[in-house]
This record gives structure tokens, sequence and C-alpha cells, in this order.
């Protein structure tokens, strides 16, 4: 019956007048400046008929899907907001939840004018039936939402009665629409018309500065590259025997304030970023594995974000994601915890395999230096991103759903600074993906125990590496069978206390950030299937088997739980813990196989679209995409001005546009902020190691 309700249409044009005839008791909830707005709009079908129609007609009205879980329906919020500056006077906007009562009376065709003139007369049918729905509202700004929820709660809003003709039987139905607020407050308002505090306009001032400093590191070596070039060169007086490359060099050997503001210069950024020369000390593979990953995340974050912080944009979220769940390709984006292993896995053989080069280099472990170029590469990044969401996020954007998601940052902001921020409750963390970098970090922090002991004594930091990886797995599943942690996170009616309590804390990250380690070590010794003494035929079975375990084990990692959640079968307490102890030391084991093949020369085929050099420009993107994705989301979702119908087209093109706008901004900050800063600490590190030598 809910599906009759497809064009109909509110009748709502004399009901404030009721509301102000009557006097309900208005006057002890509702203030007199809202009275008297209230009143104006009860006037507006005599003294401006087309305001009127607009007014109602930015209601939210129902429609189809109510069956299928499309129970909100936002209205049109520009044309609410067009009402400013007109004899309506300033207007507002909120969702507020209403009780849909509708009746239905059916007339079978034998019945003409409520006379039976067959034999056989079936019995009309008079039906009720109620539900809870959100309405998109439109109410003068004199009126705060609560006071506007009791001038509901006073209204009879019904509908245009509908008829509807059965085409098959020829009958007739008509279905009566009426609404009732219920509550007395709104179910949501959208964040309009913020304030810039002195916070916002420092962090915008801030940005400026950063592109100001882009122009004239630009500029300057523009005009440098002018004076070298022309004035140099005619110049007799000077040492003109010099090449380009000689005072490059010189000006090199010798860090100036010219260098620093040159940092900035798109002339050098520009062709880092976009360059495909990979680097004699570069691991293959790592680079398309992280884009892949960081690909999954926001696939996976695009349903999170519609279905937990805007489920108003979706006319069909819950049943989508019911199918969604249960299909074999999408555990892609429901097993993103994998993802993020594949994260900690990549960082850890990297920073292994580099630190170890550089031992053999130095004859030394340079604390100082490990630290800090670590510290540089995360830190300014992170803090760009958490001052922009405390403080102009806000300001991004307006819609009927809109709001600055992450108002924890007002409140702990800070434990981002201290890369501490995944200890927090989910609800409290400034900007949720930021965990996986405090993870990291606090990760890298304890890995030279790990490094040391595998450079001094491969035996012993293997057998070390091992004793805690053992150690980490019997937490995992301790904590797992104590808290009733499921391997189907999203099957979990708890899902965010499993997130918290497991998903990001570190030593659940532990075992994928040691295997890591462990592949940094095999890289740097290179150690090779070709090198084992052993003959071709047994060497090449050894490949085809490590592929197989390899396939195997991403295999049951990535699809082991869909039974689970499709309904199909349910794991056990103790399958529960097996799985989350060993399932993301078995993907990272499988993941780094195929980084060890193609890297000694095994990969074939794989190697070659994975050690593609047109992923490296992409690559040096990824950190600005994996922070800034989440909130580009926000924007896009919580701007609509209507719902959606979630499909798989649907989904796939908000993907699609989410990866575009998060690469096309990365690009930008990573010219203005990654690479000039990565550039000034290496600058900063020659200009120490000369004045080391000099004294």
């Amino acid at each position: 019956m809910l599906l009759l309700l497809l064009h109909s249409l509110f009748t709502v044009n004399y009901v404030l007048a009721n509301v102000m005839e009557e006097g309900i008791s208005l006057n002890q909830d509702v203030s007199e400046n809202c009275q008297i707005s209230i009143q104006k709009l009860s006037t507006l079908q005599s003294t401006h008929l087309q305001l009127m129609v607009q007014y109602w007609d930015s209601w939210g009205k129902p429609s189809d899907g109510i069956v299928y879980g499309h129970t909100t329906f936002l209205g049109y919020y520009d044309e609410c907001m067009d009402l400013k500056n007109t004899p309506v006077g300033e207007t507002n906007y909120c969702i507020y939840t209403m009780q849909m009562n509708i009746t239905t009376f059916y007339n079978p065709s034998e019945y003409q004018d409520e006379v039976c003139y067959s034999s056989d007369c079936p019995t009309p049918i008079n039906t009720s039936v109620s539900s809870n729905i959100q309405v998109g509202v439109c109410y003068p700004s004199t009126c705060s939402p609560n006071e506007f929820a009791v001038v509901l709660s006073r209204m009879n809003i019904i509908s245009v009665n509908s008829m509807t003709v059965n085409p098959f039987s020829n009958t007739t139905q008509t279905v009566t629409i009426q609404l009732t607020s219920i509550g007395d407050s709104p179910t949501f308002c959208p964040q309009t018309d913020v304030e810039y505090d002195t916070g916002t306009v420092v962090v915008i001032a801030l940005c400026v500065i950063l592109l100001g400093l882009t122009v004239l590191g630009t500029s300057v070596d523009l005009i440098w590259w002018f004076y070298s070039c022309f004035v140099l060169a005619d110049d007799d007086t000077q040492v003109t025997t010099k090449s380009k490359d000689s005072l490059k060099k010189e000006m090199n050997d010798l860090p100036n304030f010219r260098d620093f503001i040159s940092a900035f210069s798109l002339y050098n950024t520009v062709p880092n970023l976009f360059c495909t020369e990979q680097s004699p000390s570069s691991v293959k593979a790592l680079g398309s594995l992280k884009v892949f990953s960081n690909l999954s995340i926001i696939g996976a974050h695009v349903y999170i974000v519609a279905l937990v912080f805007y489920p108003q944009v979706s006319q069909n979220i819950p049943q989508y994601l019911d199918k969604f769940s249960s299909k074999m390709i999408n555990q892609i984006f429901m097993n993103t915890t994998f993802a993020a292993d594949t994260f900690f896995l990549i960082s850890a053989t990297l920073s292994s395999y580099l630190t170890f080069r550089d031992m053999d280099k130095h004859k030394k472990f340079r604390f100082l230096y490990f630290y800090i170029n670590r510290y540089f590469r995360l830190a300014p990044l992170l803090y760009l991103f958490t001052l922009v969401v405390l403080k102009p996020f806000v300001h991004l954007a307006q819609g009927p759903v809109w709001y600055a998601p992450d108002v924890g940052c007002q409140f702990t902001w800070w434990y981002n600074l201290l890369f501490i921020n995944n200890f927090l409750n989910l609800s409290d963390i400034c900007v949720v993906p930021t965990w996986h970098v405090s993870a990291e970090m606090q990760l890298f922090i304890f890995s030279p125990i790990f490094i040391l002991v595998l450079y001094y004594s491969g035996f012993a930091g293997l057998v070390f590496i091992g004793i805690c990886v053992i150690g980490f797995a019997t937490t995992i599943g301790v904590v797992t069978v104590q808290n009733g942690y499921m391997a189907a996170m999203h099957a979990n009616p708890q899902v965010f206390k499993q997130i918290e309590g497991l998903h990001m804390q570190p030593f659940y990250r532990a075992n994928p950030y040691l295997v890591g380690i462990v592949l940094g070590y095999i890289l740097y010794k290179k150690y090779s299937i070709a090198d084992l003494p052993v003959g071709k035929s047994v060497k090449q079975l050894l490949c085809v088997f490590l592929w197989i375990i390899s396939i195997y084990f991403c295999k049951i990692s990535l699809f082991g739980t869909v039974e689970e959640l499709d309904g199909t079968r349910h794991f056990t307490e103790w399958e529960n813990a097996t799985f989350l102890m060993f399932s993301g030391l078995a993907w990272s084991i499988g993941i780094s196989i195929i980084i060890f093949f193609c890297n000694t020369g095994y990969g074939g085929v794989v190697n070659s679209v994975l050690s593609w050099p047109g992923w490296d420009p992409v690559v040096r993107l990824s950190y600005g995409v994996y922070l800034f994705h989440e909130m580009l989301i926000y924007v896009i979702l919580g701007t609509l001005q209507s719902s959606l119908i979630f499909t798989d087209i649907v989904y796939i093109m908000l993907w699609v546009f989410t990866i575009f706008l998060s690469f096309s901004l990365s690009v930008v900050l990573t010219l203005t902020v990654e690479l000039p800063i990565s550039k000034i600490v290496s600058l900063c590190f020659k200009l120490a190691g000369t004045e080391a030598r000099d004294k």
C-alpha cells in the first residue's frame, strides 16, 4: 500500500493559519518573534502567492521507494535558502522526524457510488498504516529548531487524496496521507553561515603563504636562470669558464638562503613529482601496491561515510549494502584491513632496506637522521590536514545534510600532533583515517630494535622476530576471545568497538610490519632462488610452490569471510580468533612473496605491471590522497541536494570521482608542501654536515 504514495503532494497552505487561529498553547513554548513569523507565513496565500508556493515546495514530500528504505525526503534546500531577502524573511532548514499515517480505501470495480450491483460483492477495504519518516522543513530563522518542532506538532498536514486505478481489475484506490511531528527537536540541521573565527583566518593565511612561497620560489629560480644564462655568460669580467653544471654544483655544496626559497620552486618540484626514472636503491612493486591499496580504501570509505555519516543521501543504503557485502568481488572493499596491512608492510620494507644500506655506507646507525627524516615525511601534511579540518573545513560547502565531521578535533587535535590518536575512541578521533599514520609511527619508533639485531646477526634477528610474531598473534587471539570480535568485521553489530579495540592498535599491525622488516633484510642481502645450490628444475618447482602459497594466502585472507557476510555460515569463537590471529600475517607473507619475485627476476608479467615506471608519479601522491580523500567524500555527499538510489554504477561513479578529486588535490599539496619540505630537510642535513666538517 505504501507504493501508492508515488505521486502524493502536500496540501499545507492552510495549516499554519489553523495553528494560529486555534492558539494551541503556542505562547508557552514559542517566542513572540517566532509566532509573528508564523502568522506572516499563514497569510502568504493572500499576499504573496508565488512565495507561498515556493515555501511549501521546498519542503520534503513522501515519494517512491518507502518500502525499500527511502524514508528521508530532503525537499529542496536551495529553494528554501533563496527565500532570504523576501517578504517571507530569513529562513533556515532542518530535517524533522515525523509520523506518516496512510489511510487507503480500496473500492472494487463492482461498486458504483458505494452501491454494489453484482450478485457476489467483494468487501471494500479500508486500512491504515503508520511509518516514521524524516522530512526536510523550511522555517523562519526567528524560530529556533526546537520551537518550530512545537509548531509542527500542532500542525495537521494532510496530502491531496490520490486516485489510483488498477489497470488489471479496473478498481480505484483512495490514499490519504497525514503527517504528525514526533519529538521536540529536529533530527538534523545543516551547518550554515558559520562565522570565520581567528583560527580559521590563520589557517587560510597559512595556505596562502604556502602558495605565495611557491610563486616566490619559482620566480627566484626563473630570475637566477636568466641571470646565469645571459648576464654571467656575457660578462667577461666573471669567471665564464664555469659551466652551468659547475655553478649548480657549487650552489649545492654550500646551501644558502636562495636554495631554501628555491625548494618551493615549481622548476624543482614538478620534475621531481613526474620523474619516472627509478632510483637504483628503490624496491620494485612497492609503489603500485600502495596505489592499489589506496584505491581499495577509498572505495570502502565511500560506502562507510554514506552509511554512517550521511544515511539521508541514499534511498536504499541498508538494502544495497546487504547485497554489496555478499558479492565476492566487493570483498576488496569490505576487507580493507588488508589494504592497511599492505601499507604497514611496504613502509617497513622500504624503511629497513634503506636503513641497512645507510648503515653499510656510514658504518653506524644514524638515529637522529632516522627519526627526523621520518618525522618530516609524515608530520607537515598531517598537521596541515588537521588544521584544515579543525577550522576552515566547515566553510567548504553547504547543503541539506552538510556538517563538519570529526567534531572531536576541537578537543583531541593535539593527539594527531603526538601520533597517538589511534588510542582514542572512534567518536573522539580527529579525522578517523589518521589512526593509520599514528600506528605506523609507533611501530617505526621501535623498529630499530629489530633492524639492529638483524644487521649484526641474521639468525638471531630472525629468531627474535619469530618469537615476537608468535607473541603478537597470541595477544590478538586473547583480545578477540575476550571481546567477542568477529573475523568478518562488518558482520559484527559492534563493528566500531572492534575497530577501536583491535584494528587500530599497533599490536594488531605489528606482524605485517615485522614481515616487512624481514623482507627488507632479504632484499638488502640480495638473496635469490637463483643462488640456491640446487638444479634448475628444483628452482622452478620452488618458484611455482611459492607462487601457489602467495595466491592461496592472499585468497584465503581476502575472501575467507564471505560466507559470514552473506549469512551462509557462522564462524565459531575459535574460528574468529584463528582468522584474526593469522590472516594479516598470511596476507603479508603472500604480498611479500610477490615483491620478492619482482625484485629477483621471477615476477614475469606481474613484475611488468607492478614495476611499471609510470606508477612512480602516482605513488608520490599517495600520502596526500590517503589523508584528504575522506574529507572530499564528506564534501561530495554533504552537498547533494537530493537523495540517491545506490546501485553499482552510482557507487562506482562516486568512487571514481573521489579518486579524481583526491589525486588532483594531492598534486597541489605535494608541490607546495611535501616536496619543498623534503628538500628543505635535505638542505638542513647537508648544512649541518658542512658545519661539522668545518669544525
